[in-house]
């Protein structure tokens, strides 16, 4: 194990990252390798991850303990995302981790309701609790919404199609992947960060309904929205995350009609800048929203990209 202290966190630091290939992942890497740090991903596909050469890549499984411990071996710090839809097995992967590193930055999740504060309840509160059982330095980025999660709604928008929304006025304060990602890396050099568990949130509080008006103006197409039917959301949300999450979800969107999700500051005190509001997320992926072109349409007239 290479030890970080406050004497040394100013040079090149080796870091994991696991979840390299995913959103925000990749800013993670880009930001590190810009500080001059070394970076290691662990990803199943490492042919196809499309990641800077200069990162070392290791194939394997988060879930596999083994495989985590032999990416992890010689790094000073790690980046964990856990994407189970519960804890099972984040225990043993966790305890490999930190085997190996001396600080790990969890991507959890927060509650950020009226009245509400800290982890959110089941597999994020799990893995927070499992890192802590370890012993090991660590700082929960616990995240607010994803302004990502959008992209599902892009195969409707391209096509020129409402999109279907179970609760359009579900009011979140959605959060850019670039902000996480620069909130970790700054988690990373800076140590007074350790310890610590951050809101992290979109600078404001926007309805679903308002999220895709603002890629339509992105895009510069008129978005409309869809009132989806409630079983029909359920058995789209159950096909993606089982029954159990799917429930949960719904039950959650539909509760913030009434109860929106707070705005926390938090990314401007780790970064030192505001976070990015949603239209300029909107504005960074509008390629992936801009509508399909006559010949696109004809050549897909199922609206798929």
């Amino acid at each position: 194990m290479n030890l970080i202290s406050i004497e040394t966190v100013t040079q090149p630091l080796t870091v994991l990252v696991t979840g390299a290939t995913g959103k925000v992942g990749r800013h993670l890497v880009r930001y590190l390798l810009r500080d001059g740090h070394r970076v290691r991903a662990l990803t199943r596909h490492p042919d196809t991850a499309g990641l800077p050469a200069e990162v070392d890549l290791r194939r394997g499984d988060p879930t596999q303990p083994d495989a985590v411990a032999d990416a992890a071996q010689g790094c000073d710090a790690a980046f964990w995302n856990w994407m189970g839809f519960d804890a099972t097995g984040a225990g043993e992967s966790v305890g490999a981790l930190a085997s190996e590193v001396e600080h790990i930055v969890y991507l959890s999740a927060a509650q950020l309701q009226r009245g509400t504060q800290g982890v959110m309840p089941g597999v994020w509160a799990g893995v927070e609790e499992a890192i802590r059982r370890t012993g090991t330095n660590w700082t929960f980025l616990r995240a607010g919404g994803f302004a990502a999660n959008s992209l599902g709604w892009a195969e409707a928008i391209r096509a020129g199609e409402s999109v279907p929304m179970p609760y359009p006025e579900a009011v979140r304060s959605s959060v850019h992947e670039a902000d996480i990602a620069e909130a970790a890396w700054r988690c990373f050099v800076e140590p007074l960060h350790r310890g610590q568990a951050y809101e992290i949130t979109g600078p404001e509080q926007l309805t679903q309904r308002h999220q895709a008006q603002a890629i339509g103006e992105a895009v510069g197409h008129p978005v409309t929205v869809r009132q989806q039917d409630a079983e029909e959301a359920r058995e789209q949300y159950t096909a993606w995350s089982g029954r159990d999450f799917a429930e949960a979800t719904l039950a959650y969107y539909a509760s913030l009609v009434t109860d929106p999700e707070r705005v926390s500051d938090d990314v401007e005190q780790i970064t030192g800048h505001p976070a990015r509001p949603f239209a300029q997320w909107a504005a960074d992926h509008r390629e992936g929203f801009t509508p399909l072109s006559s010949t696109e349409t004809a050549r897909n007239p199922s609206g798929h990209a």
